[in-house]
C-alpha cells in the first residue's frame, strides 16, 4: 500500500540533495554555477518543474545546470517509489531556488553567495508537502 506521509520526506531529501555539495558538475558545485549566472544576469530565482523536467529562466541555464537538473528530475520517480509512495500520487513537484549574492547581506563576503530552496509536492488529494534547504558557496574561488 502506497503511503502519502512519505512525500514530505521526499520533498526534504530531494531539495537537500540538490543544493548540497554532492551536486557537482564539471568543475564546481552546481550552486556555485548558479550563483555565477545569477550575478552575471541579475536573475536571482531558479524555478524547476520536476515532473516535466523543465527549468527557467533560460538566463540561468548553463550546461552544468541543465545536466544537473535533468539528472535530478529523472531520478525523482525512483526516490518517490523507494520511499514507499507511487509516482502517480504526485500531481505537482516544483522547486524554487533563491540566490543572494555577496555584498548584498551583512553575513556574506564578496564572492560568497547563499541559496535558499523550497521543494513543493502536491498529492492527488490536493495536499502540499514542503521541503526546505539552504547553503552558502564560494562562487568566485579560483579553479
Amino acid at each position: 500500500m502506497a503511503r502519502y506521509k512519505v512525500l514530505k520526506s521526499v520533498a526534504h531529501s530531494w531539495v537537500h540533495s540538490f543544493v548540497s555539495v554532492m551536486n557537482y558538475q564539471r568543475d564546481d558545485y552546481v550552486m556555485a554555477h548558479l550563483l555565477r549566472r545569477a550575478e552575471a544576469t541579475n536573475c536571482l530565482e531558479l524555478r524547476i518543474d520536476v515532473l516535466r523536467g523543465m527549468a527557467g529562466p533560460m538566463e540561468l541555464m548553463t550546461r552544468p545546470m541543465i545536466d544537473s537538473i535533468r539528472g535530478y528530475c529523472n531520478d525523482f520517480g525512483r526516490l518517490v517509489t523507494a520511499s514507499g509512495a507511487a509516482l502517480d500520487m504526485v500531481t505537482e513537484a516544483t522547486v524554487t531556488v533563491r540566490c543572494r549574492l555577496g555584498r548584498r547581506g551583512v553575513h556574506l563576503r564578496n564572492g560568497h553567495g547563499n541559496v535558499k530552496a523550497t521543494a513543493r509536492l502536491v498529492d492527488d488529494r490536493g495536499r502540499a508537502y514542503l521541503g526546505r534547504a539552504e547553503g552558502t558557496y564560494d562562487y568566485l574561488r579560483p579553479r
